[in-house]
C-alpha cells in the first residue's frame, strides 16, 4: 500500500498513524510531501518551524530503516542538512524508486521535497526563492502539437495557439513556474533562453470619460444580498472578494466571507462566497445557497457557467457581469484536442440569467490596456459596480483599495476601466489588439499557403507534385481534406527542416523576450543520442553554435530522399516516405469508391495523417495507432463503395 500525506498532515495527525504502523509492522510506503506550504488552505508555514531534515530524522528515529528523500535539484537543497544514512536521489528517479520501495517488507517512507508551485512565483516575486535565470520558449514552427510535453510535465502554463498549420503549444510566462519539466517532452521545439525577460506592455494612455453613477441596490431591513465570485487560482480572485468584504465594513455594512477554493494550483476553480447586510447581526450564515445568489461577479467562464455556480443563481434575481475570455483549464495537458464551449457556455447562462448578464473579454482589455492581464478580475468587479448589482459605494471601494496597498492607482484604474466597459461594450472591443495570428480563409489561399511551404520545404517540383493532386478532386469538402492531410504527409520534418525551422528561433524569440542572449537547444539526434531507461533517445542540450549547424543542415536539403541523405535510412524517415506512398494511395481508392454511403469513412481516412504527430517515439506511436485505423477505415469504404456500384448497376 502507498499512503500519500502532505506535510501539513503530516505535522497535525500523519506523524501518529507512521507510529501505528511501525508498532503493527504493516508493510506499507508513506510518501510525504514536503511542498514548504499547507497549500490547501492558503500556503501557510507549518507549525512549530516543521523542516524536511528534520522530518526525516523523526522518521529514522520512529525505527523506519527504509526512508529515501527524493528532491528537486533546480531548488538548491543543502542535502548535508539529511542524515547521511538515507539515499538521496533528484526526481528523475522517482519511479524506480516507488517501484524499489513497493517490493519492500514493512514500513517505508519516501520523502519528496519539492515547493508548491503556486508558493514559488510567490516567494519569487519577493525575492524569497531562487529564480533560476532562463525561460522556456517554444518555436511553433518546429512544434506539432503532439502534447507529449504536457503529459510528462501536467504543466497548465502549456497553452495552446492556433496557427496556419494547426495547433501548437506556447508557454504562458506568467504561469510558468521554472519547473522545466516540459523538456522531457520529446519534441526538438523547446528552447532555454538565458537572461531573457518577457516583453511587458506599458499601461495605455486612455482617457476613461466621464461615466454616469449607478443606482445602488439597497439592501431590506433583516436580509442580505448575496454575492458570488468565480475565477481560477492564482489571479487574485480571493483579494476581490477581501476588498468588497472591508469595503462593506468601510461603508457600514456587516460582511461575512469565505473562500471555497477548490484546488491549490494556478488554474483550480475557485468560489468565493459573500453575504452583505445593514448590520453583521442580520448574517447568519455565509453560505449562498441555492438561487440565492444576487451578483455573480465572474473572472472566469468556465467556472462562472458551471453548474455548481449556476445553480446558485435565479433568473430575475441574480444580475452577472463575466469574463469571457477562453482561460485553459488543466484538461488540456491530457487532451490535446480540449477546446472550451465558449458558445454553449455563453447560451447556459444568457439562458438563466436573460438580460441581466453582461459579458467582455476582461484578461486581453486589461492586458492591452495595462500592460497585464492579472488586473482583469478587478475590471469585471467594476463592471458589475457599474450594472448597478453592488451595494457598495464607489469611495468605500477605493479606501478599500486603498488599505489593500498592492498596485493602488492600478486596481483604482482597472475599476473604472471595467465600468467603461461595460457601458461601451463596441469602444472596449475595439480597444484591444488581438495577437491570433490571421489564418488564411478560403480554400485557395490555405492551398496558396502550403504550396508556398513546400517550396521553401524542398522545391518548386514538390509543390507542384502537391497542386497536381489537389486538381483531380473537386469535392470541396474533400479537396480541403487532402491539402491539409497531403501537405502534412509531404512536409515531414526530419533533421533537414528542423534545422531550416531553427533559423528563425532568434527573431521570434525577441518578439516576445527582452535581454535576449545566450540560447540553448535540446535535441536527440539519431545518430548521436543514447536510449535512456524509458526506451527513449535521450536528449542533450546545445549552445549558439549549433545554429551553424543549423545552416549548414538547411541548405543541404536538397539531399532529402537521394541516396546521399544519410538521415533518410533511419527507420522513422523510411516510414515517414512510406506513409506518403500510402497516403497517395488512399486518395485513389477513396475518389475511386466515395459514395454516400462511405462519405463519412472516407474523410476520416484522409484526414487520419492529421493525427500522426510528433517526434520519434511519440510519432512512431501515432503512426501505428493510425495504421490500425486505416485498415478498418479502408475495409469499410471498398465494401461499402463495391455494394453502392453493384447496386447501382
Amino acid at each position: 500500500v502507498f499512503q500519500n500525506i502532505g506535510d501539513g498532515t503530516y505535522n497535525h495527525s500523519g506523524i501518529q498513524a507512521i507510529r501505528a504502523a511501525v508498532a503493527a509492522n504493516t508493510t506499507i510506503t508513506y510518501k510525504i510531501l514536503f511542498n514548504d506550504a499547507v497549500a490547501m488552505t492558503g500556503g501557510q508555514g507549518n507549525d512549530g518551524g516543521l523542516s524536511a531534515p528534520r522530518i526525516a530524522r523523526e522518521l529514522l528515529a520512529m525505527g523506519i530503516k527504509n526512508v529515501v528523500l527524493v528532491y528537486d535539484d533546480k531548488e538548491e537543497l543543502d542535502l548535508n542538512e539529511f542524515p547521511r544514512d538515507i539515499e538521496k536521489h533528484d526526481r528523475t528517479h522517482l519511479m524506480s524508486v516507488q517501484d524499489r520501495l513497493s517490493k519492500t517488507d514493512g514500513v517505508s517512507a519516501l520523502l519528496y521535497v519539492q515547493t508548491c508551485a503556486a508558493e514559488k512565483r510567490r516567494r519569487r516575486k519577493r525575492g524569497k526563492f531562487p529564480d533560476p535565470d532562463q525561460r522556456i520558449f517554444i518555436n511553433t514552427d518546429v512544434c506539432e502539437g503532439c502534447g507529449d510535453c504536457g503529459v510528462q510535465s501536467n504543466c497548465v502554463a502549456l497553452v495552446p495557439v492556433e496557427t496556419e498549420f494547426g495547433r501548437k503549444r506556447a508557454i504562458d510566462q506568467s504561469a510558468c513556474n521554472k519547473d522545466f519539466s516540459c523538456l522531457n517532452g520529446f519534441c526538438p521545439s523547446f528552447v532555454t533562453l538565458k537572461g531573457a525577460t518577457p516583453k511587458k506592455r506599458g499601461a495605455r494612455d486612455f482617457v476613461i470619460p466621464a461615466l454616469p453613477e449607478p443606482v445602488l441596490p439597497t439592501i431590506p431591513k433583516g436580509k442580505t444580498h448575496n454575492v458570488v465570485i468565480t475565477g481560477v487560482g492564482g489571479t487574485g480572485v480571493v483579494t476581490i472578494g477581501a476588498i468588497l468584504a472591508q469595503a462593506a465594513q468601510i461603508d457600514g455594512k456587516g460582511a461575512g466571507m469565505m473562500e471555497m477554493a477548490g484546488l491549490a494550483q494556478k488554474g483550480g476553480a475557485v468560489h468565493i462566497h459573500c453575504r452583505l447586510a445593514n448590520s453583521p447581526n442580520d448574517i447568519s450564515a455565509i453560505r449562498v445557497a441555492t438561487g440565492e445568489t444576487d451578483v455573480l461577479i465572474g473572472g472566469d467562464l468556465v467556472v462562472s457557467a458551471g453548474a455548481k455556480t449556476i445553480g446558485l443563481a435565479a433568473s430575475g434575481r441574480t444580475g452577472a457581469v463575466v469574463n469571457n475570455h477562453d482561460i485553459v483549464t488543466g484538461d488540456f495537458t491530457r487532451n490535446t484536442e480540449f477546446k472550451i464551449p465558449h458558445d454553449q457556455l455563453i447560451l447556459s447562462l444568457e439562458a438563466r440569467l436573460k438580460d441581466r448578464v453582461a459579458f467582455f473579454d476582461a484578461s486581453n482589455l486589461a492586458r492591452d490596456m495595462l500592460g497585464d492581464s492579472i488586473y482583469s478580475n478587478m475590471m469585471v468587479f467594476g463592471a458589475a459596480w457599474q450594472r448597478g448589482y453592488v451595494p457598495i459605494t464607489r469611495d468605500a471601494i477605493v479606501q478599500a483599495i486603498t488599505l489593500n496597498g498592492a498596485q493602488v492607482d492600478m486596481n483604482i484604474r482597472a475599476f473604472d476601466l471595467g465600468r467603461w466597459a461595460v457601458l461601451h461594450p463596441d469602444d472596449a472591443n475595439a480597444q484591444i489588439h488581438d495577437r491570433v495570428l490571421e489564418l488564411p480563409k478560403t480554400l485557395e489561399q490555405k492551398i496558396a499557403q502550403r504550396a508556398d511551404h513546400l517550396r521553401s520545404y524542398q522545391g518548386r517540383a514538390l509543390a507542384k507534385r502537391y497542386l497536381r493532386m489537389l486538381d483531380q478532386i473537386t469535392d470541396p469538402e474533400i479537396k480541403e481534406i487532402v491539402a491539409k492531410s497531403y501537405h502534412k504527409v509531404l512536409a515531414y520534418k526530419d533533421e533537414y527542416e528542423v534545422a531550416r525551422l531553427h533559423l528563425s528561433t532568434v527573431n521570434k524569440a525577441k518578439e516576445q523576450f527582452d535581454n535576449v542572449g545566450e540560447l540553448q537547444f535540446h535535441l536527440a539526434p539519431p545518430v548521436l543520442s543514447k536510449i535512456g531507461a524509458n526506451g527513449r533517445p535521450i536528449k542533450k542540450t546545445y549552445g549558439m553554435g549549433m545554429l551553424r549547424g543549423f545552416h549548414i543542415l538547411a541548405r543541404l536539403r536538397a539531399l532529402r530522399g537521394t541516396p546521399f541523405d544519410v538521415f533518410g535510412y533511419h527507420p522513422e524517415r523510411r516510414a515517414e516516405r512510406q506513409l506518403i506512398r500510402t497516403y497517395v494511395q488512399d486518395i485513389e481508392v477513396s475518389l475511386k469508391y466515395l459514395c454516400d454511403a462511405n462519405r463519412k469513412d472516407v474523410i476520416d481516412l484522409l484526414a487520419l495523417p492529421l493525427s500522426i504527430r510528433g517526434f520519434g517515439p511519440v510519432k512512431m506511436d501515432a503512426l501505428t495507432n493510425a495504421e490500425k485505423k486505416r485498415e478498418t477505415l479502408r475495409k469499410s469504404i471498398l465494401s461499402l463503395g463495391k455494394s453502392f456500384a453493384h447496386a447501382a448497376q
